[in-house]
């Protein structure tokens, strides 16, 4: 009675489908049962988080390529192979080496004080600048009257009105300039920042501050230290000094600086800052499938997801360690190579199907962003970008968690991209999604005030940033967000599967497509703060 039915329905299927595009059928290949069996590896203990960069992504890596190899994918990467190497120099606080004294007060790193490692031995004055921002323009000038080359600054936290009002990106085109910008080209030495909301928290904050990570050719690793002290060295700094330091506290709090002025000459900060670095490496993989048309298979859809995941958490025991990052983004991860199946074992669109595994996104977007500023294609031929990232997750029945309040339904998956800048991919996905499997297609995070900033948040935003128009799939945040409990048996395969199909049918449309989509405008597409 069971076949019967399937094979009633495969009739069905057949005849409901006669006169639907090619690349349905072809959707079709992709399946639950393959997502899982792809997903119980990516996401396993033995992966240990796949960390950026670690022997847990590398081996995610390698089983990606393999895949591709089988399949007839061609290498894409750097010099004829599947990669694209991050190289990254991870500079270290010392701390048994790193101190500041005040006088005759010695204090601790990760004790009585926290700084973001930049080496630095030296012996300064120091100079109170308020919350150190600038505008010439329009006669905003904290450092005015005061010598602060070869100086301290103390720094209240903090932003002006105007910059927050406005998010950061679009007050510096309108001539602000924040206090590490001010400090570099003031020649200060570094910054002392009062911060009310950190002081508390000085021993979390170090071993987070442990260690940072700059990717070579990509970020600036800033060449001034940023110091958060202590309630116990604010005091020491401002005693005998014009404002007490827990003035300076209150105001900081309130945001409302108090006039700047240099201290007592007198008094000097000595700061030994002492930074250990290495050099590691992380790779994303890169996949092309060539389009069928002479002339358009020159011309690349984008596909792409991030495989990296934030690796072991440093207490804990056993494999309760261990971030899997199922959902996040191993989900996404493995509904591409679905899609790369389907694409490289049948029939091909006309213009050729990039696909992208990013290292680093969890670091700050560094493998998405490392490829548009290193292409191993011509950028301008990349027309389009559509990124997955966390497309596993469904919300159940009864779930009462805070939470998952909006985790998307079985059906449900959230689009980010075509109200804000790429209304033809919106169009094109509309129409996908009505010839075949009419899924709600919810916009909720498609704009670019909304709290969560889910725009700027993932690797499409990197393809945004040179003009190409992007459309982001996204199922909600949920209570496993970065926890170790984002695990595979919570994982929808069949949502993962339909989320999949569409995109694939999405990827397919716009590649076969007669034009391309218009370049995205990039006026006014700043981050709301």
């Amino acid at each position: 009675m069971r076949r019967l039915l399937s094979l009633s329905l495969s009739v069905w299927l057949l005849w409901a489908w006669a006169d639907a595009p090619l690349w349905i059928s072809r959707a079709e290949t992709i399946t639950p049962s393959d997502l899982r069996a792809h997903l119980e590896f990516i996401a396993s203990d033995e992966l240990e988080g796949r960390d950026t960069p670690s022997r847990g992504l590398d081996l995610a890596g390698m089983y990606i390529v393999s895949h591709l190899q089988r399949w007839g994918v061609k290498p894409a990467g750097e010099n004829g192979t599947y990669y694209q190497t991050l190289n990254y120099r991870t500079d270290a606080i010392n701390p048994t080496e790193s101190r500041i004294r005040i006088g005759q007060q010695s204090f601790e790193y990760g004790v009585g004080f926290v700084a973001r490692p930049v080496a630095l031995n030296a012996t300064a004055a120091l100079v109170y600048v308020g919350d150190g921002w600038s505008n010439p323009e329009k006669g905003i000038d904290p450092y005015a009257g005061l010598d602060v080359q070869g100086k301290v600054l103390v720094v209240q936290a903090g932003y002006p009105k105007e910059v927050l009002e406005q998010g950061i990106e679009q007050s510096a085109a309108a001539g602000w300039r924040s206090p590490e910008q001010n400090a570099e080209q003031k020649g200060a030495l570094a910054i002392v920042r009062i911060d009310p909301s950190d002081m508390g928290r000085i021993e979390r904050i170090a071993r987070a501050w442990s260690q940072r990570r700059g990717v070579e050719g990509l970020q600036s690793m800033g060449r001034v230290p940023i110091i958060v002290a202590s309630a116990p060295m604010l005091n020491a700094l401002f005693e005998g000094e014009r404002i007490a330091a827990s003035e300076l506290i209150r105001r900081a709090e309130e945001n409302a600086p108090a006039e700047p002025f240099a201290l007592n000459p007198s008094k000097q900060i000595a700061i030994t800052l002492s930074v250990q670095s290495r050099v590691e490496a992380a790779r994303s993989v890169i996949g092309v499938i060539e389009g069928a048309d002479p002339e358009l298979k020159r011309e690349y859809v984008s596909i792409g997801a991030h495989l990296d995941h934030v690796g072991v958490a440093a207490r804990g025991e056993g494999t309760n360690r261990i971030f899997n990052g199922a959902d996040d983004n191993g989900s996404g991860s493995v509904a591409l190579l679905e899609i790369a199946e389907a694409f490289a074992t049948g029939p091909r669109p006309k213009r050729s199907i990039l696909l992208l595994w990013y290292a680093g996104e969890e670091k700050g977007l560094l493998g998405s962003r490392l490829f548009v500023e290193r292409p191993t294609v011509p950028l301008e031929n990349i027309i389009v970008n559509i990124n997955m990232d966390m497309v596993g997750r469904s919300k159940q029945p009864g779930d009462t968690n805070p939470r998952n309040r909006e985790l998307s339904g079985p059906n449900e998956v959230y689009v980010i991209g075509p109200n804000v800048a790429s209304p033809d991919l919106g169009a094109v996905l509309k129409r996908v999604n009505e010839q075949y499997l009419r899924m709600e297609l919810n916009p909720m995070y498609d704009s670019l005030s909304h709290p969560e900033q889910l725009y700027f948040r993932s690797d499409h935003y990197s393809f945004v940033g040179k003009g190409i128009p992007a459309v982001f799939f996204f199922s909600g945040l949920h209570a496993d967000y970065h926890q170790v409990t984002d695990t595979v048996e919570k994982i929808d395969y069949e949502k993962m599967a339909r989320v999949a199909r569409t995109v694939f049918g999405l990827a397919w449309e716009v590649a076969d497509a007669p034009e391309r989509p218009a370049r995205v405008n990039l006026q006014g597409l700043q981050r709301r703060r």
